[in-house]
């Protein structure tokens, strides 16, 4: 996975959290119906997608780094052949 690809997944998901959160404080905010919320979500939505762009990538890239390490420091065990236990089935 590239550093694009890393950047689009943090903005997406930081996208939708800005939106959910913004719309949440907007409506305490504002405290008019649908006007509030839609301002704050907005707000929230651009907010969200520079924050989770640059803490995406980072953290994707940890998770990749993590996941990487252990798939190295520990032996897999051989694949074993499927076998149905006797009896399982009638």
């Amino acid at each position: 996975m590239n550093d694009r690809e890393r950047e689009d997944i943090g903005r997406a998901v930081g996208v939708g959290a800005g939106i959910a959160s913004g719309a949440a404080l907007g409506s305490r905010i504002i405290p008019v119906p649908l006007l509030g919320p839609f301002v704050g979500g907005v707000l929230g939505a651009a907010v969200g997608s520079e924050v989770g762009r640059r803490l995406g990538k980072a953290l994707l890239r940890a998770g990749e780094t993590f996941v990487g390490s252990i798939r190295e420091d520990l032996p897999l065990a051989p694949a074993k052949p499927d076998q149905d236990p006797p009896g399982l089935y009638l």
